[in-house]
Parts: structure tokens; sequence; C-alpha cells
């Protein structure tokens, strides 16, 4: 038999966590269910990860890492605030899309709630909301947005560009919406190109008015 070495192991429960949580949510997680999916023993789940709350811990800080990570890089670009604000966007709504599912039962354990998912909700304030922020705070110094509070702002832009991708992931195949919403969220919600639109018609919705007229 081969040996499955100590980095695989906990990589294994890792992808097996991910997998549960994306059907089931957090809440629907069990060490004993997890180490069976995963074929591992439970003395080796603890020596990786303790107990249940580190294990979900990591696991949502395992998820979200290349997130950060991508976002962290376009911040970091040195080009005009615009543009970068632009990659940030599109980054973190890919994301939005590709997890969408985990996203949604996230949001249901967070009000069932579950402790890591909560904690690690409040820990999101200092890490891409703070770069989209600031970000959104040089685009206006530059003059290609409109002077106006960065959160309503990135609000606004969130709820054009990831709500729709939510409500597809949550809700768009149940039948407690009409027919209409269904068709909408199923035709536009998660298409890429429908997604880009929305990007190009937000930013430039939230222009100096100066700007919106130029042809």
């Amino acid at each position: 038999m081969q040996k499955i070495s100590v980095s695989a192991t906990r990589q294994q429960l890792l992808d097996h966590g991910l997998s549960i949580a994306k059907e089931k949510g957090l809440r629907g997680l069990t060490v004993r269910g997890l180490c069976q999916s995963a074929g591992v023993n439970t003395g080796s789940f603890v020596y990786h990860f303790g107990n249940r709350e580190q294990f979900t811990a990591q696991l949502l800080e395992h998820w979200y890492a290349p997130l950060f990570l991508q976002v962290q890089l376009e911040f970091d670009q040195d080009i005009a605030p615009i543009i970068r604000l632009k990659a940030m966007l599109r980054q973190l709504v890919g994301y939005v899309s590709t997890h969408g599912e985990l996203i949604s039962q996230m949001l249901l354990d967070a009000s069932a709630g579950e402790i890591a998912v909560l904690d690690f909700m409040k820990s999101m304030e200092p890490r891409h909301p703070r770069l989209i922020l600031q970000c959104i705070a040089e685009a206006q110094k530059s003059k290609a947005l409109v002077r106006a509070d960065p959160k309503h702002q990135m609000m606004f832009i969130m709820s054009t560009l990831a709500v729709p991708v939510l409500m597809q992931h949550s809700l768009g195949g149940k039948e407690i919406l009409p027919d209409l919403i269904r068709d909408m969220l199923a035709t536009y919600a998660i298409n890429p190109q429908h997604i880009e639109q929305r990007l190009q018609w937000a930013l430039r919705g939230l222009s100096p008015l100066e700007k919106i007229h130029e042809p």
C-alpha cells in the first residue's frame, strides 16, 4: 500500500471538507463524516487540525487565500487606479461566480450561527474590501470616478455585479421565483460576457458627468 505523505493527508482533508461545505454547508460537516469521506483516520485529523473548530477556520482561510492573493497582485500594479479597480473587480466577481454555491452555503452557515463562518466574515474588513475601497478612493482622486463615499460606491458596484451571481447560485433553480426572474438570472447573472457588460455600465455610471458625455 502506498503511504500518503503528511502534507497530502492534510490537503486531502481540506479538499473533502470543501466538497462537503459546498454541498451541505459547514453546518453539515462532522469530523467522522469528513474522515470517512477522505479515507483518513480521526487520529490524522487531530494531528493536522486539532478539532473541528480549528479545521473549519483553516478551511475557510485555505479557500480564501487564492482570491486575496490575486486581488492584492492587481492592487499592487503600477497602472491607473481605474484599470486596477476593474482588474480587482473581475478577480472578485469571477471567484464569486466560480464558488457561488459555497458562498451561498456560507451565508446559511452564518445564519445558523456557525462560529468559524461568523469569525471569517468579521475578518474580511481589512482584507480585499479595504483594497477595493482604497482603489475606489484613488480612482476618485484621479477623476476617473465621481466623488462620493467609497463605501456607497462599492455597495452599488457589488450589488450590480455579485448579487445576481449569488441569487442565481442560491435561488435560480428554485420554483420560489417567478419564471421571468429565473429566466433573467439564468441568462445574465453568471455569463462572463454579461458580467463584463455590467462592470462597464457600473463604472460608466460612476464616471464624472463630463466624461459620460464624451464621444
